[in-house]
């Protein structure tokens, strides 16, 4: 007789509450009753009756002391001469070595960048990250960006509650010397916290940046430890780790739209999906502790230009108008009930299973984003003690290992002002068009917040953002053991120790293992990471053979 088959353990407690209270205005989410008797004070509490101005600022305060502490250090191990901490950028002195600690703002030529054909009313979030002239365009366009060129009217400055001061590296005033902290306005964007060191030129005003240094990866928590990881046995053998699936862009609601070329079905694969979890004789799936789906649950509405023309449809065979509109609503309401349903069959199989919204998700398109109201999954929320709705971003403590991430809006939004040139192309083509540029990868970029410690450095300028005076909630203020986002284009995956460079072993608890999780939508592929040893590895379900 052999011996029955345990679902794996680990324990798990969720910390995604500091976002949480700046997910959305105090008044929206108390009742009527509640908001009445609040009066006046729940209106003098409405997030936007602030400033964009004390969230700058705030960040600026959580993140200055790391920042000068980092310039100061590797001054000292470069062998420069002390330079002089200036708490206002107004204070600076002209020709003195100084360190300026404040928020890059990175000003671009209006007239260069890609014009905005649609209003926030009728687009998504995806629409302004991706936007596409081909309105029938059935695939995903990929991300525009531009190179920052200072030739071309492009301005860089550094910016506090004092003032702004221009920013010119060495190499714009002729010093070929190789710095490894050398400004380069293409890998910074507007809203990163950063010190500088340089010297004001008395002629011009402008700073001329010898080095530039941020904050770093954030300190491990105290108390914080993998070492007491605890899974539950397999077999009565107690050799398996706790592993933490984690899945993005499962499109429930339809097929993907290269299913039509591939012959391919999303339906099967998650079918597959749901197989490979709960049968417990398929492949490791006894092994997984929880599931985080990162986004992407259910499938985009129905454009608001098709509902148009279904109004015109409708009308024309003597229907309501009401109909034609409904069909956006229907959409959504399919595909949350095919997402409940598929998210039940997991939780029962006694999976735990955290959701994280996205960018089709019915909830406010504002970051933080609030989790899915309960009466949008009324199966899945049945199960109390196993199923989480999280917010956007994510954070829990499973087993003991610190867990960080989103549905990867934040990133993808980053990659935009991080441009590199492609491969093969030159500076100016024969028709004198601008270089040929692309988007850093997510990988890299992810890498990018976690140097910076904050998650979302181009909030409120570019990702839009609940403003709060008292904090930013999205300031890294300890490290996670594993720190990933969601629907990318492809499966990647880094090792980053304590100083933010790049390891092969996870040797201490200063580790951080940073995941890129693919859309399953197009790639099929989901991602295991070991909550023990931090290595992951991606599975793949294809229901067409090569």
């Amino acid at each position: 007789m052999t011996s029955a088959t345990t679902r794996a353990y680990a324990p798990f407690e969720p910390a995604w509450s500091r976002f949480h209270e700046f997910a959305a205005p105090l008044a929206s989410s108390s009742g009527a009753g509640a908001a009445a008797s609040a009066g006046e004070s729940a209106q003098n509490s409405h997030p936007y009756n602030r400033q964009y101005s004390h969230v700058y600022s705030a960040r600026l305060k959580l993140l200055r002391r790391r920042c000068i502490q980092n310039a100061q250090q590797s001054l000292k191990d470069d062998g420069v001469d002390a330079a002089d901490v200036v708490e206002r950028i107004i204070e600076v002195k002209e020709g003195a070595l100084s360190i300026l600690v404040g928020t890059i703002v990175k000003e671009m030529d209006p007239k260069r960048r890609p014009p905005v054909k649609s209003t926030y009313t009728d687009a998504s979030a995806q629409t302004f990250l991706f936007p596409s002239d081909d309105k029938k365009a059935e695939k995903q366009e990929p991300l525009r960006s531009l190179m920052f060129e200072k030739d071309k009217g492009d301005v860089l400055h550094l910016e506090d509650e004092s003032g702004r001061v221009e920013l010119a590296s060495d190499a714009d005033v002729g010093d070929d010397t190789k710095n490894a902290n050398s400004l380069d306005p293409n890998k910074v964007a507007t809203g990163v916290v950063a010190a500088v060191v340089g010297k004001v030129d008395s002629g011009t005003g402008v700073m001329h940046v010898h080095s530039i240094h941020f904050a770093g990866p954030p300190p491990v928590e105290k108390g914080s430890t993998k070492e007491g990881l605890r899974g539950a046995s397999i077999n009565d053998e107690e050799k398996d780790d706790p592993i933490l699936l984690l899945v993005s862009g499962l499109g429930c609601g339809s097929d993907s739209p290269t299913d039509a070329e591939t012959g391919a079905s999303l339906s099967l694969r998650r079918e597959m999906l749901l197989d490979y979890l709960t049968d417990p004789q398929l492949g490791d799936g006894s092994s997984i502790c929880r599931v985080v789906v990162a986004g992407g649950g259910i499938t985009a509405a129905v454009d608001t230009a098709e509902d148009k023309e279904n109004t015109k449809k409708a009308s024309s065979n003597n229907a309501t108008k009401k109909s034609g509109k409904y069909d956006s609503t229907a959409n959504v309401t399919f595909s949350l009930r095919e997402l409940d349903v598929y998210i039940t069959e997991i939780l029962s199989a006694g999976i735990p299973v955290d959701y994280i919204p996205g960018w089709n998700d019915p909830t406010n398109a504002n970051w933080p984003q609030r989790p899915l109201h309960s009466c949008l999954l009324p199966n899945s929320v049945g199960f109390v003690d196993l199923f989480r709705r999280s917010t956007n971003p994510y954070e829990s403590d499973c087993s003991g290992v610190k867990v960080l991430g989103s549905d990867g809006l934040n990133v993808a939004d980053l990659r935009r002002f991080l441009p590199k040139k492609c491969a093969g192309d030159d500076e100016v083509n024969d028709e004198g068009a601008e270089v040929k540029v692309s988007p850093s990868s997510s990988i890299d970029a992810l890498h990018q917040t976690l140097n910076i410690s904050h998650m979302a450095p181009t909030g409120p300028d570019s990702l839009p953002t609940f403003p709060s005076s008292e904090t930013d909630p999205f300031v890294m203020t300890s490290r996670p053991a594993v720190y990933f986002i969601g629907n990318c284009d492809e499966f990647e995956a880094r090792l980053v120790g304590e100083q933010g460079e790049t390891i092969d072993t996870a040797a201490d608890n200063d580790a951080t293992r940073l995941v890129c999780v693919p859309s399953f939508s197009a790639t099929g592929e989901v991602v295991l990471v070991n909550l023990r040893t931090l290595e992951c590895d991606v599975v793949s379900f294809n229901d067409v053979s090569s």
